[in-house]
């Protein structure tokens, strides 16, 4: 089955899991986010190595296919 989200729907999600996700670090440059529960599992971590340079660490697993069209995500593989 695919999940398709606009992305409105996409953003709410994850704001709202950004806001129930534990904070692992007391840094300001450092971000922690679990994957909204009804999507899957997981987490996405954010670090700001430099002003305006980030580095994105991922590790999760949707329980479907997701799909969000208009979506400005770059998968690298």
């Amino acid at each position: 089955m695919t999940i398709i989200l606009t992305p409105d729907q996409g953003r709410e999600l994850w704001a709202e899991a950004e806001m129930n996700s534990p904070q692992n670090s007391s840094e300001p440059f450092e971000s922690y986010c679990q994957v909204p529960k009804q999507l899957g599992k997981g987490y996405e971590r954010n670090i700001e190595v430099y002003p305006q340079v980030s580095l994105g660490i991922s590790n999760y697993e949707y329980y479907d296919d997701v799909l969000e069209p208009g979506c400005e995500c770059v998968d690298v593989a």
